[in-house]
C-alpha cells in the first residue's frame, strides 16, 4: 500500500465530533478495534507498538497499523462498525467478526 489511509482519529470524535462527551469516551472503541485486531493477528508491528504505547489525544488508525487482510477488512467493514458504536459503552465486535471472513 502506498498511501497511507487513515481510518479513524481521536480527534475526529474529540473535541471535533458531535457528541462525544469526553476524551475517555472517544477512546473506547479505539481500545476495543485495535485489541480485537491485534487478537485476529492484524496488526502490523507498528500497530503492536501503537497498542503498547496506548490511546491517546493523538492517536490515528491508520493503513500502516495493520496488515494488508486488516486493510481489506477495515476498508469494507469500519465504517459501517462505527455506526455501531456509542459514546460511553463498549461496543461489540460482531460485526467485525462477521466481516473477517469475507476478508481472507
Amino acid at each position: 500500500m502506498s498511501k497511507i489511509v487513515t481510518y479513524d482519529k481521536v480527534s475526529w470524535h474529540f473535541p471535533e465530533g458531535k457528541r462525544c462527551p469526553s476524551l475517555d469516551a472517544a477512546k473506547i472503541h479505539f481500545d476495543v478495534a485495535m485489541h480485537w485486531l491485534d487478537s485476529n493477528g492484524l496488526l502490523t508491528g507498528e500497530g503492536r507498538e501503537a497498542l503498547e504505547l496506548g490511546i491517546d489525544s493523538d492517536f490515528a488508525l491508520t493503513s500502516y497499523m495493520v496488515t494488508e487482510k486488516g486493510n481489506r477488512l477495515l476498508g469494507r467493514c469500519y465504517e459501517e462498525w462505527l455506526r455501531s458504536v456509542h459514546y460511553g459503552e463498549t461496543p461489540t465486535t460482531d460485526l467485525l467478526d462477521s466481516c473477517i471472513a469475507d476478508c481472507t
